[in-house]
């Protein structure tokens, strides 16, 4: 799929536009979002945006938007710690396990991609990859921080009942992004089938 298409010069508006063409706007008007929650710091104006975002950079973008949007990620929450009050306890070896969780999300937009065909069995899937993501991302990042935070003295039994707590936030926050990202694409769509009688007329 691609997150573009040049329109020829007979104009004709291609009226099977996928989930990937659509997500391609919205990805910038997300974008602001990264600073929503990065790493295992959380700033909360909207619903946690980055896992999604990263989703959606997964199944649009180059392999190498990974790099540049981990790397925006570490870079505010380097502000944040640095300027931004967040304490220290937030930052230990487990962050460098955000790497993996968020290629997760990354990677489920991935796989995720070749399924996007603008019909709702497209949207279904989109939506069902982003739960699947969603729990890998959050068992690596809560996981590790768990572990490896020096905060906490480890047992399954407390894991467990920290995740029934905390988990439900994570899922209603990319079951959020992934329905607003569903439905810009379903207008997207009926805006480019509106679109069509009108270029083919001229």
């Amino acid at each position: 799929m691609k997150p573009y298409h040049v329109v020829p010069p007979s104009r004709v508006v291609n009226t099977n536009t996928s989930l990937a063409d659509a997500v391609a706007v919205r990805v910038g008007a997300v974008a602001a979002g990264q600073s929503t929650e990065v790493g295992h710091v959380t700033v909360k104006p909207l619903a946690e945006a980055s896992w999604m975002i990263f989703m959606a950079a997964g199944a649009i973008l180059p392999v190498w938007s990974f790099a540049w949007f981990i790397s925006l990620a570490v870079g505010i929450d380097a502000y944040a710690f640095t300027f931004g009050g967040v304490p220290g306890t937030c930052f230990s070896i487990a962050y460098a396990m955000l790497i993996p969780a968020y290629l997760s999300m990354w990677m489920a937009g991935r796989l995720v991609k070749p399924y996007l065909n603008g019909h709702l069995s497209g949207f279904a899937m989109f939506f069902g990859f982003a739960m699947v993501g969603t729990f890998i991302c959050e068992l690596i990042s809560s996981g590790s921080f768990y572990l490896w935070s020096g905060n906490f003295e480890p047992t399954m039994a407390e894991f467990v009942s920290r995740e029934l707590m905390y988990a439900p936030a994570a899922f209603s926050s990319s079951a959020y992004w992934a329905v607003a990202l569903i439905v810009v694409s379903a207008l997207y769509r009926m805006y480019a089938q509106a679109k069509a009688p009108e270029a083919l007329s001229h």
